[in-house]
């Protein structure tokens, strides 16, 4: 895998509920590494089978959150980086 941050930040997401956390690089710049990960299928199970009690029992969005934070698995990810190079200079016009 490859990433560039430009600000030495790393902002990792879930599913559909936004940032789940995040992680300081050493410096901005582009990393390459291997990634990998446990609990991620079982994680995936949970998640669909909230979904589908969400259709069948009419679950609002609290409910579903609240679901959702209860799972009874964790994801570990591990992340295996190392620095590359600078950032490539962003142009204010693509901003």
């Amino acid at each position: 895998m490859s990433l560039e941050s430009e600000t030495g930040t790393l902002v990792i997401n879930q599913f559909t509920l936004g940032p789940a956390g995040e992680m300081t690089l050493p410096r901005p710049g582009v990393y390459e590494g291997h990634a990998w990960w446990d609990g991620r299928q079982a994680t995936a199970d949970y998640y669909n089978q909230c979904g589908h009690r969400r259709a069948t029992e009419q679950w609002d969005s609290r409910q579903l959150r609240q679901a959702w934070r209860q799972c009874p698995v964790q994801e570990r990810y591990v992340l295996d980086l190392w620095y590359v190079r600078e950032p490539d200079p962003v142009d204010d016009e693509d901003l």
